[in-house]
């Protein structure tokens, strides 16, 4: 759930509050994940969507993230700096073997070169994808219920401060 601060030129900028994983689960006490969250502070994420479903400033909305962009995502993030490591390792080890200098050196530099490189092309891949306009949360329905009283006086907070800036 999110909250829309304003609504301009049919673009909705939206703050929500991020949340642990397990944050509303009945083991929360036990949790090791809902521990670790305690000690990091809760943030305000804002994005700037499409306002497909013509909310109003001030309304509460859900928001949805689709599940090709985040595999898409997950492949990019995940398996090409991994890809990345073990090609730079290999060829390390191939290309120092030739010249008869110490192979684990050559896949420890090689593959950290390597790996050096596909964070570069995530890095570039990623920011292409986001100047194309592909972050892949849209706004999917008003949601009838309001915020939870905590997070939406959070989030009004929020919105004071971006007001306050402008």
């Amino acid at each position: 759930m999110a909250q829309v601060l304003r609504v301009h030129d049919g673009v909705a900028e939206v703050v929500t509050q991020r949340q642990s994983a397990c944050g509303h689960c009945a083991a929360r006490n036990g949790c090791g994940t809902s521990l670790l969250a305690t000690w990091f502070p809760q943030r305000q994420l804002a994005f700037r969507l499409n306002n497909d479903i013509q909310a109003a400033a001030g309304d509460t909305v859900i928001i949805g993230l689709d599940e090709a962009f985040l595999q898409r995502s997950s492949l990019l993030l995940y398996a090409l700096p991994l890809l990345g490591l073990l090609v730079g390792a290999v060829a390390g080890e191939f290309g120092f073997s030739l010249l008869s200098w110490p192979t684990e050196l050559g896949a420890i530099l090689l593959g950290l070169l390597g790996l050096s490189a596909a964070l570069l092309a995530v890095r570039y891949f990623s920011a292409s994808s986001f100047e194309r306009g592909e972050v892949g949360v849209k706004l999917l329905r008003i949601s009838r219920s309001p915020m939870p009283g905590n997070v939406g006086l959070q989030i009004a907070h929020v919105a004071r401060e971006i007001r306050k800036q402008e």
